[in-house]
C-alpha cells in the first residue's frame, strides 16, 4: 500500500510543476498587461493634463491680450467717448450732457489728439492707430526690425498676440508709395483675423475704408480693391518692384487714379506657415 501510495504520489508530484509552471506564465503574462495597460494610462494622462495646460495657457494668454487692448483703445481716435466719460447705451450719446455741441467737440478732438502722447510715452515705437470698422482697433508700431512685435504686445509684454506693426524698412509718415502693415490671425478672432473675410469680393465692396491716423494726427483713409491668399515671397513685399514694375502688373485690380498704397499682411492658419493673407488698398488722387 506504502508503495502504490508512493507511486501515486510521485504521479502526482510530476503534474504538479506543470500545472505551476503554466500558473506562472499565466501570471506573468497577466502582470506584462497590466504595466503595458498602467503605462499607457499614465502616458495618456500626462499627455491630458500637458494638453489642458496648453489650453488653459493660451486662454489666460488671448484674455490678457485682450485686456491690454480693450484698455488702450481708449486712446483711439475713433471712440465715441473719451477716458473718463460715461455712455448711455439707449440713447447712444455721452451721459454727461444732451448732444456735444460743435465747440466741445473740438476740444474733445484735441484731447484725443494729445492721448496719442500718452501713447509715445508708453511705447516710443508708436506711429499712429488703425480702424477698419468695429473688428479692428489697434495702435501701430515700427520697431528695429520686422520680429520685435510678432511677440510683444504694445506694451511689451511676452504674449503670441503681437502688435499690429510696420514693415521697419517704411517710414513711419505713411508717405511712401507702398506701406505694408503685418498682424497675426489670432485664435480668438482679435488683431488682423478679420482679414480673411476680404477674400469675397462682396465684403470689400461693403467694408472698404481702412482708417490710419498718423502719429502727428494726420487722418489716411485707403480704400480696399482686392486681397488673395499668396505667400511670404510675393513681390509686393520687396517694397522696390515699383523701380522697375508698374503697380498693374503686381496688385490685381489697381484704382487708375491710385496714389499711394497700402497692404496689410497676415497668415492664413494653415499648416503651411508661409502662407499669408495679403489685403491691397490705395489712396486715390
Amino acid at each position: 500500500m506504502f508503495k502504490l501510495f508512493s507511486i501515486k504520489s510521485g504521479t502526482k508530484k510530476k503534474n504538479v510543476p506543470v500545472e505551476k509552471s503554466a500558473d506562472k506564465s499565466q501570471i506573468h503574462l497577466t502582470r506584462k498587461r497590466q504595466i503595458i495597460y498602467g503605462s499607457l494610462i499614465i502616458i495618456g494622462v500626462f499627455f491630458a493634463t500637458a494638453g489642458l495646460r496648453v489650453l488653459i495657457g493660451d486662454v489666460v494668454e488671448d484674455a490678457a491680450a485682450r485686456n491690454e487692448y480693450d484698455e488702450l483703445r481708449a486712446y483711439s481716435p475713433n471712440m465715441s467717448v473719451l477716458p473718463g466719460e460715461s455712455y448711455d447705451d439707449e440713447t447712444g450719446q455721452t451721459a454727461d450732457d444732451d448732444p456735444v455741441d460743435s465747440e466741445v467737440a473740438n476740444e474733445n478732438e484735441t484731447i484725443r489728439a494729445l492721448s496719442f502722447d500718452e501713447l509715445i510715452d508708453i511705447n516710443g515705437d508708436f506711429i499712429g492707430w488703425i480702424n477698419i470698422g468695429s473688428v479692428v482697433d489697434y495702435p501701430i508700431v515700427r520697431g528695429r526690425d520686422n520680429n520685435r512685435y510678432i511677440n510683444t504686445t504694445f506694451t511689451g509684454n511676452r504674449n503670441s498676440a503681437g502688435t499690429i506693426f510696420m514693415d521697419y524698412r517704411n517710414t513711419d509718415d505713411f508717405d511712401e508709395y507702398v506701406s505694408i502693415l503685418y498682424g497675426h490671425l489670432t485664435r480668438d478672432g482679435t488683431m488682423f483675423s478679420s482679414l480673411r473675410h476680404y477674400l469675397n469680393p462682396d465684403y470689400i465692396r461693403n467694408n472698404p475704408d481702412i482708417n490710419i491716423t498718423t502719429r502727428d494726427g494726420v487722418n489716411l483713409t485707403y480704400k480696399v480693391f482686392a486681397a488673395k491668399i499668396t505667400d511670404a515671397w510675393d513681390i509686393a513685399y520687396s517694397l522696390s518692384f515699383f523701380e522697375n514694375d508698374p503697380a498693374d502688373d503686381v496688385f490685381p485690380n489697381v484704382p487708375g487714379n491710385a496714389e499711394r498704397f497700402l497692404l496689410l499682411s497676415t497668415c492664413t492658419g494653415s499648416p503651411d506657415d508661409d502662407e499669408r493673407i495679403l489685403v491691397y488698398a490705395a489712396i486715390s488722387g
